[in-house]
């Protein structure tokens, strides 16, 4: 009641709050912030909505403790932000109904924002959450990376970057397109195409649908089998009933790690649709789709430098197709969609690669030793991955926001997706880091085996 109380002026007309069951802390300050945060975040009128608090996690929350309260002020300065809030969401007039209902896509958060809430150093704490490169480039790559001209805008076409992407793989520069990222890349190809219906194979990346439907397509959602491999038949059928002309159908896919293979790609490949490979961790695998671009000029495979090379805070990424549908994606893209400093650093990253594949078999080896030790918990069931991350069913009696929870407060940060990009309530994604992360991610664990043995 202490945390709900300076909510009861928004609550004249329902509302409705979702909050993701893992983002509730154990303390009413940010409770508070929480909700008020979500209501910050609606585009529809107050009074259109209904008012939803799930009991469940707030007893969890504060099972065992005296309610705190919530002071005069803090309670000012709420209703202060629901009147900017409120002016907000009569905007909302402006905007497109679909947009405006969206969900936004939840991304990471900073280790600073952590740090500060859970009181531990920023060095002290193991990010294991997005799958980063926790080594970081190498210093050539940070010394290309100062040196860049940062006064004069890039180059529009990606000359450089094209020709120097197109002789690694060993196709033509005109196959190639270059973005901030590979989301920069997805997205340019759904403005080129502009489908009006596209195929996903959850659970997987939810950039795909959050993307698809900031343009107006409908979501066509295939889910995987048990054990998270593509129902080939299921997504050919669904192409073909709802006329898709795009699927995102990524390997190793994200979070499950599993792999699409080639025979299966060229089986979709035969529907009349853009079958989109996305290949952002494909270099801790091995395997690839590459070689389907000469033969298919339906198939875009992507890739990043966010993950093997360490440069996610760059953004850039790109694709290889045919050239005529890099022509068309060339034409749509934003003409500076590669900074400067990215494409110094994405050049330097690709020449000194032998260097940098060291830390990517260095994190393919620690997977492999996290995968070893979190078997050894009967609780968990880590499902086998051909990335740099596991994803880890967490079973009775514990329950994955318990183990969520329990690893961030002692400073071990993970993720948990809940429903965004699939059905994931009961699983926590682990990322691949360095052996010290890994001893930390244990100890952890047998910390909260041993808080729940003895509760």
């Amino acid at each position: 009641e202490a945390c709900i109380t300076p909510l009861a002026g928004l609550l004249a007309a329902p509302v409705i709050i979702e909050f993701a069951s893992c983002s509730v802390r154990s303390d009413s300050k940010s409770l508070l912030t929480s909700c008020l945060g979500c209501v910050r975040s609606l585009h529809y009128p107050l009074s259109t909505l209904v008012f939803e608090l799930s009991l469940h996690h707030l007893v969890a929350c504060f099972k065992g403790r005296q309610a705190p309260r919530v002071s005069v002020t803090e309670g000012r300065e709420a209703g202060a932000r629901h009147h900017a809030s409120t002016r907000a969401a009569g905007m909302a007039k402006y905007v497109r109904p679909d947009v405006a209902a969206m969900t936004t896509y939840k991304g990471v958060e900073t280790l600073e924002s952590i740090a500060a809430e859970i009181g531990i150093p920023v060095d002290k704490i193991a990010k294991l959450n997005a799958n980063e490169n926790v080594y970081g480039p190498p210093e050539d790559v940070l010394t290309a990376v100062a040196k860049a001209e940062l006064h004069t805008y890039p180059d529009p076409t990606q000359q450089k970057l094209r020709e120097a992407v197109a002789k690694f793989h060993g196709v033509s520069p005109d196959r190639v397109v270059a973005g901030a990222g590979s989301d920069d890349i997805l997205d340019i190809l759904i403005r080129a195409v502009g489908p009006s219906a596209i195929v996903i194979s959850t659970p997987t990346f939810g950039m795909y649908s959050f993307l698809g439907k900031v343009a107006g397509a409908t979501i066509v959602d295939v889910p995987r089998r048990e054990d998270f491999t593509v129902d080939v038949a299921a997504v050919k059928a669904a192409i073909k009933e709802h006329k898709a002309t795009i699927a995102f159908l990524p390997s190793p896919n994200n979070p499950t790690g599993t792999l699409l293979s080639n025979e299966d790609a060229k089986s979709i490949l035969e529907e009349d649709c853009i079958l989109v490979v996305d290949e952002a961790y494909a270099d801790f695998c091995g395997t690839t789709a590459m070689d389907l671009v000469d033969d298919y000029d339906n198939v875009v495979v992507t890739r990043t430098l966010s993950k093997w090379a360490g440069l996610a805070g760059l953004r850039l990424g790109y694709s290889v197709a045919s050239a005529g549908l890099s022509k068309f994606m060339m034409a749509v893209k934003q003409p500076y969609n590669v900074n400067a400093a990215a494409e110094a650093g994405g050049l330097a990253a690709l020449e000194h690669r032998s260097v940098i594949m060291r830390t990517v078999v260095a994190l393919r080896d620690e997977r492999d030793r996290l995968f070893a030790q979190l078997q050894k918990f009967d609780w968990l069931r880590p499902v086998p991955s051909e990335a740099n991350f596991i994803l880890c069913e967490i079973k009775a009696p514990f329950d994955a926001c318990t183990v969520y929870d329990g690893l961030r407060t002692r400073g071990v940060i993970i993720r948990y997706f809940g429903s965004q990009g699939g059905d994931l309530s009961n699983y926590v994604r682990f990322s691949a880091g360095k052996p010290e992360h890994t001893d930390m991610v244990v100890q952890a664990l047998k910390e909260i085996e041993a808080q729940k043995g003895s509760s």
